[in-house]
């Protein structure tokens, strides 16, 4: 059965494999996240990953749109982005619920320019993160462009993604991408997706497939 991959998680698989890392479910679903939000924004705008363990997915995009090279991106970085205004990463990210506070400081500051930020769903168990989302409502920040990665997984077990989407209509209008694994191996679904890194077979079979 044909995988139907896109060249952009093809890229997040070879570096995956070759760095022996995990997080690949998050990383394949937020790469075409990010890839949708560098089609649109202008080049004043800000983009913020807030989901910091989908950082290879950033670095892919940085090499896609920006001519970087996604594994000097990594080697220099890690898995977590570090903030560096030459590579274009405005935001250290790592500690989930840390960086959309940030985004919504960088939006009242500046209302002229758009700031988008990915956030994960698991994320949404932090605090924090709805605090950010009622300053952002009570300060009407359209200028403030908020996407979830909603794959349905946090780092322990299921996210109930209809129950975030309820919640997150009563604080800031926010898109919900609900993104799909089941296109992928079962060993890049679910909790395996987060912790498994690629066996060669498993790596060959992708590509063979694709």
């Amino acid at each position: 059965m044909k995988i139907p991959l896109s060249k952009l998680e093809l890229r997040v698989l070879e570096i995956s494999y070759k760095k022996k890392l995990s997080h690949l479910g998050s990383c394949l679903t937020a790469v075409q996240l990010i890839d949708n939000v560098y089609k649109v924004k202008k080049k004043e705008d800000i983009f913020i990953l807030s989901q910091g363990h989908a950082g290879l997915a950033l670095y892919v995009i940085l090499e896609k749109y920006l001519k970087k090279n996604a594994e000097d991106l990594f080697d220099k970085h890690g898995v977590h982005p570090n903030r560096n205004l030459s590579d274009k990463i405005y935001c250290s990210s790592g500690s989930l619920g840390s960086a959309l506070p940030i985004a919504v400081g960088m939006a009242v500051a500046d209302r002229k320019r758009d700031v988008f930020v990915l956030i994960s769903d698991g994320e949404l168990a932090e605090g924090s993160c709805w605090e950010a989302l009622r300053i952002a409502g009570e300060m009407r920040l359209d200028n403030l462009k908020i996407l979830v990665n909603a794959n349905g997984y946090s780092a322990y077990g299921k996210v109930d993604t209809e129950l975030i989407d309820l919640r997150l209509q009563y604080f800031f209008p926010s898109l919900v991408a609900k993104t799909n694994m089941f296109k992928y191996p079962s060993y890049l679904q679910g909790l395996s997706g987060h912790y498994h890194t690629l066996k060669k077979e498993q790596y060959k079979e992708i590509i063979n497939e694709t």
